[in-house]
């Protein structure tokens, strides 16, 4: 589930190219759940890399909150830097 209402990260550099420079990315959702969730013990942020900038394309995230394993799914919003973060589940 994708929480609306401003959890949309634009990050410089968290595109390279065609695809989503992986650091940036990981180190975005990371800032996204500490800012917008609330989380404050976030670690471990691992997203797959190479995935395409094209608007729609979603995948899954894993993450620790609070020594616990989490997912969040990532939705690519448009050609920019914008993508969304979903809620921890």
């Amino acid at each position: 589930m994708v929480v609306v209402g401003g959890v949309v990260a634009w990050l410089l550099g968290a595109f390279q190219g065609d695809t989503l420079e992986q650091k940036s990315l990981q180190d975005g959702v990371s800032r996204v759940l500490n800012q917008n969730y609330g989380e404050p013990d976030v670690k471990n942020v691992q997203c797959p890399g190479g995935e395409s900038v094209t608007n729609g394309t979603t995948f899954d995230c894993s993450v620790q909150i609070g020594g616990q394993p989490k997912k969040v799914t990532v939705r690519v919003l448009n050609d920019k830097p914008e993508y969304s973060v979903g809620a921890p589940h």
